[in-house]
């Protein structure tokens, strides 16, 4: 997995971002974030599969079929967040002041789509 460096000032230490798809997530779920010490993203990841499980054991009547499209949308929903988990997290950086370190990092944003402002 590719990293992306970036720094806020020369004083603080570099924030080392991984960047891609987490292939941890897809088993682990809302754990990923608590284990990291994102509090914010654990309560929003727990918060979607909770719902999306209540959700469908409310509208489905029979229970066989509504743990079975439980278990599917749950790993479901651990995928889409584990393809953008790593790129939630840089953005929130990028708003407290960060800039990418290297142009290597630069690079990999500005393919991913996202700008920043240079100090």
């Amino acid at each position: 997995m590719e990293k992306v460096y970036l720094k806020i000032d020369d004083n603080n230490p570099m924030a080392e971002c991984d960047y891609g798809f987490i292939k941890e997530m897809t088993y682990l779920g809302f754990i990923y974030p608590l284990l990291k010490g994102n509090i914010k993203m654990f309560s929003i990841i727990l918060s979607t599969e909770v719902s999306v499980a209540i959700l469908i054991m409310f509208f489905i009547l029979p229970p066989q079929i509504g743990i079975i499209a439980t278990i599917f949308m749950i790993i479901l929903t651990n995928i889409l967040f584990a393809a953008n988990y790593n790129m939630i997290v840089i953005e929130e950086l990028l708003k407290k002041g960060y800039v990418p370190n290297d142009h290597n990092s630069s690079n990999l944003l500005i393919k991913k789509g996202i700008y920043f402002k240079l100090k």
